[in-house]
């Protein structure tokens, strides 16, 4: 996944200052960077056999509510973000929902519920949401309370900074400064790791961390490459700086414990994976910004946690 990092973090200089543009549910093109319409994917999207849906079991439950209760996010750009005009919650993140809702239900019925990083523990334990969809990196502290299928993708932590700032472009830059990161997320003790002189200043959610970068009141944030590079190309007051210097598998957090729903949404990523389902998710949220062809997906269950 290397070289797929390397690569949105030049599309991220190519694309600083292009202007949003709304996108649709029809399936037209986008503009780059914008998150294409999902309509025709999910329509082709497989459904579970009904011999899958078992008694009992959460994906029955899931099914006769008659839609999926997603842990999210409604404002991560080409992750899942609430379309102004549509009021669809499009992006990566967001469709993969919707797929495993029609692949469960029959129909891509989601609800998100807008989660924090701090929050996404809680909502799973005490059954608010069924599922995390939200850039939820596994680690083995995280696997000790949640339950992890996937990973679906794997992506890195990068820096951003205001357009100008000279002397940082590195993790070992970031002693001595302020750093934003998200709260309970990987960049911490990244940070930690990296850069131990420096001061960490955290917040709940990536638009309050990109407004405290703005008001100058840290020197750098310190996040997942993708969030960045979609930030910075909506505002040119941001770049992203270096290459990624971590490896973060995602997982699609499940309540802790239901090892039967994560033996049947690791199922379903194999299947949509192996149909081309998951290839075209990407292209059209994140690979609008990454050049090429889609990754390959990180092999499920590969990492500690999942």
């Amino acid at each position: 996944m290397v070289s797929m990092k390397r690569m949105a973090a030049v599309a991220a200089v190519a694309m600083i200052g292009l202007s949003a543009c709304s996108g649709t549910d029809s399936g037209a093109s986008a503009v780059p960077g914008e998150a294409k319409g999902t309509g025709d994917l999910i329509a082709k999207a497989p459904v579970a056999a009904a011999a899958d849906i078992l008694p009992g079991s959460t994906m029955e439950k899931i099914k006769q509510r008659g839609e999926l209760i997603v842990g999210g996010s409604l404002d991560a750009p080409l992750l899942s973000q609430q379309n102004p005009t549509t009021g669809e919650v499009e992006g990566f993140d967001a469709d993969m929902g919707k797929a495993l809702a029609k692949y469960i239900i029959g129909e891509p019925k989601v609800k998100i519920v807008n989660s924090a990083s701090e929050t996404r523990e809680a909502l799973l334990s005490n059954g608010t949401v069924d599922v995390v969809f939200q850039t939820y990196t596994i680690t083995p502290e995280r696997a000790e309370q949640v339950a992890f299928a996937g990973p679906y993708y794997s992506s890195g932590l990068s820096l951003a900074v205001r357009k100008g700032t000279a002397g940082i472009v590195k993790p070992e830059d970031l002693n001595g400064k302020t750093v934003i990161a998200g709260a309970n997320t990987p960049a911490i003790s990244a940070i930690k790791k990296l850069a131990p002189q420096a001061k960490i200043v955290t917040f709940g959610s990536d638009p309050e961390c990109m407004q405290a970068l703005k008001q100058e009141r840290g020197d750098a944030y310190v996040q997942d490459e993708m969030l960045l590079v979609a930030n910075a190309q909506k505002d040119p007051s941001v770049q992203v700086v270096g290459a990624p210097f971590t490896t973060d598998p995602y997982g699609i957090g499940l309540k802790h414990g239901d090892e039967q729903f994560k033996t049947f949404v690791n199922d379903w990523l194999k299947k949509i994976q192996a149909d081309g389902t998951w290839q075209q998710t990407w292209k059209n949220s994140l690979g609008t910004v990454v050049k090429g062809e889609a990754p390959t997906p990180p092999q499920i269950g590969s990492v500690p946690g999942s």
